[in-house]
């Protein structure tokens, strides 16, 4: 049985933040709608300990996610196939 989804929420990103956001989706095999969907499911269930430390987890992994994103050396390895040797 499906879930009938028939209500909207609008929200408002950076480009930076709609990147990061679609980065830890892409990891999670989600879209960007199943990501958020699942995260807000998690935090509703867990204790807020939980929460605290998922939020913290959350803010070192866009620090991380962020700091490889502004390297020029990332971005161009992301765009351009490696190179393999013979």
């Amino acid at each position: 049985m499906t879930i009938e989804r028939k209500n909207s929420f609008h929200l408002l990103l950076s480009d930076d933040e709609l990147k990061l956001l679609k980065l830890l989706a892409e990891r999670e095999g989600l879209n960007a709608s199943d990501y958020l969907r699942s995260l807000l499911r998690q935090m509703a269930g867990a204790s807020s300990t939980a929460v605290q430390v998922m939020r913290l987890g959350a803010h070192l992994e866009l620090g991380k996610l962020a700091e490889r994103w502004a390297r020029p050396e990332t971005k161009s390895a992301l765009r351009k196939a490696p190179k393999r040797g013979r």
